[in-house]
């Protein structure tokens, strides 16, 4: 992960990535990026043949971990 700033992130960012670390993805690699701007949160995927099924995964537990 990544956060635009500096600083430590919020308890709620900690808690979304712990949750997208646990993500199980298509080829059990983790290719992915979560960037926390400002309260802003984005996604990226390393290019792959499953990479929109990866993101897709990891947005939803990133989402529910942070309670989003």
């Amino acid at each position: 992960c990544r956060v635009n700033g500096g600083g430590e992130p919020p308890k709620w960012f900690q808690d979304g990535m712990r949750a997208a670390l646990l993500a199980p993805t298509a080829m059990n690699k983790q290719n992915f990026l979560i960037i926390l701007d400002g309260e802003t949160v984005k996604y990226e995927a390393k290019e792959g043949k499953y990479r929109n099924l990866d993101l897709g995964i990891v947005k939803y537990h990133f989402q529910t971990g942070a309670g989003l």
